[in-house]
């Protein structure tokens, strides 16, 4: 056990030491504010406060950690050996940044909660990061900056365990705000499905419409009988997210009162993880998540734990309140709709920490990498050669190369949709 000695412990100190030392280095620790307690510790130990005890591991502190409240952080990013990194120390110090602090700083969305500009959505912005304007975005910094502080650690404490290496888990999410293309709609979203393509002069489209609604083709988007062969075929465990909520301006889905709909949910969730996509309303209003959240648990009889937002998290200080209110354990949504990157730049599992109320909550946020939207920028070459090289660069075991994609990924009948061949490619990269 690592002790860690401090003038002032505070939930701040203790939130960010335990995710770096027993979530992602599986270090365990341990805190005093005893100098007598500190001074008589025969094991590893470190300092973080303002001046060194004697010659024991020092790292000095930022006020950050010891802050009440949300206030500007004046912030200067340098390259600490090829590592982004900020919060500068001073010589006496181990290490030359603060890396505790900073941690916090990026992993309890601080920027966030300071005023910023929102898109039409009411979104925070990715340009808007301190991780994208210093071009960090797509590295998981604090886990670097973990695996750093480990190999210092294991020079001034040799004693410490090395841990045998094992590759992160690869945590597949299947969204789905529609299950299908052409079947199961109403009339008029049928007729105005027919009027765009005729619009665009699209008759491919107006055939397979027609041939789908005739029954003399399958649907195209429903290809969960595949996915669920694939995955269990290369042993991956995938969650699947079903929207299931009144239909609105921003979510239009397959009604929840449908047989059929409601039959393929109760059927994949007999053999898979099936929660909740939240909607646009639902991340915005609690009684909203809670209906949605109710007639889902109600159609599956099982709990409802785990929650994904349909349009991304839009501000991680309005998303996870609600979430909270109704104790929702697990929330996948820790990434940009339609950016690739790490959000709060780390890929391990954390605890969402309230600014507003400054403790821990029970709230464990799942980063995810990469959604589909984000994906289809690229070639479709270069985007699962980019998925490849995130996994390959995750620096620890306590990773989650999270990924989320469409039902619709496995299209058949698109033309040239070799989308469908990288994406089994990829789960048999994955395979176990």
């Amino acid at each position: 056990m690592i002790l860690v000695y401090s003038h002032k412990i505070t939930p701040r100190l203790t939130y960010v030491f335990r995710q770096i030392f027993i979530r992602i280095l599986e270090l365990p620790v341990d805190f005093t504010s005893s100098i007598e307690k500190f001074v008589s510790h025969s094991g590893p130990k470190l300092s973080y406060t303002h001046q060194p005890l004697g010659k024991e591991f020092f790292i000095a502190s930022h006020e950050l950690l010891f802050q009440k409240g949300i206030q500007e952080v004046p912030i200067e990013v340098s390259n600490w050996s090829g590592l982004p990194a900020f919060f500068k120390l001073g010589t006496s110090s181990q290490l030359p940044y603060d890396l505790f602090a900073a941690s916090f700083f990026l992993m309890s969305r601080y920027e966030e909660f300071l005023p910023h500009i929102k898109d039409e959505l009411g979104a925070f912005l990715p340009y808007q990061s301190l991780a994208s304007k210093n071009n960090f975005l797509e590295m998981p910094l604090i886990d670097l900056w973990a695996v750093r502080l480990k190999d210092k650690l294991h020079e001034f404490f040799p004693e410490l365990p090395h841990l045998s290496w094992k590759k992160p888990n690869f945590q597949p999410i299947v969204y789905v705000v529609n299950p299908y293309k052409y079947q199961n709609k109403s009339l008029l979203l049928k007729l105005a499905d027919s009027i765009t393509a005729l619009w665009h002069l699209d008759f491919l489209s107006l055939i397979e419409q027609i041939l789908v609604i005739l029954g003399l083709r399958k649907d195209p988007h429903n290809n969960f009988e595949e996915l669920k062969a694939l995955f269990k075929s290369f042993g991956n465990q995938p969650i699947y997210f079903f929207l299931f909520a009144k239909n609105t301006f921003y979510d239009r889905g397959a009604s929840i009162r449908n047989f059929s709909f409601r039959t393929l949910v109760k059927n994949i969730s007999d053999t898979n993880d099936v929660s909740l996509l939240v909607s646009y309303d639902g991340q915005e209003d609690a009684k909203t998540l809670f209906s949605e959240r109710n007639h889902l648990k109600k159609l599956i009889l099982k709990k409802i734990n785990r929650t994904r937002f349909n349009y991304g998290l839009l501000s991680a200080s309005l998303g996870y309140y609600s979430l909270m209110k109704h104790e929702i354990q697990k929330d996948y949504s820790m990434g940009y709709l339609g950016e690739i990157g790490y959000r709060a730049s780390t890929a391990v599992p954390f605890y969402f920490y309230d600014l507003n109320n400054d403790l821990q909550t029970s709230l464990k946020i799942h980063p995810v990498v990469a959604d589909e939207v984000g994906l289809r920028k690229f070639s479709d070459h270069k985007a699962f050669k980019k998925l490849e090289q995130l996994y390959e660069n995750l620096p620890t075991r306590s990773a989650i190369h999270g990924v989320s994609f469409s039902n619709a990924i496995l299209n058949a009948t698109e033309l040239k949709n070799t989308w469908r061949e990288k994406f089994i490619n990829y789960l048999r990269y994955h395979a176990r």
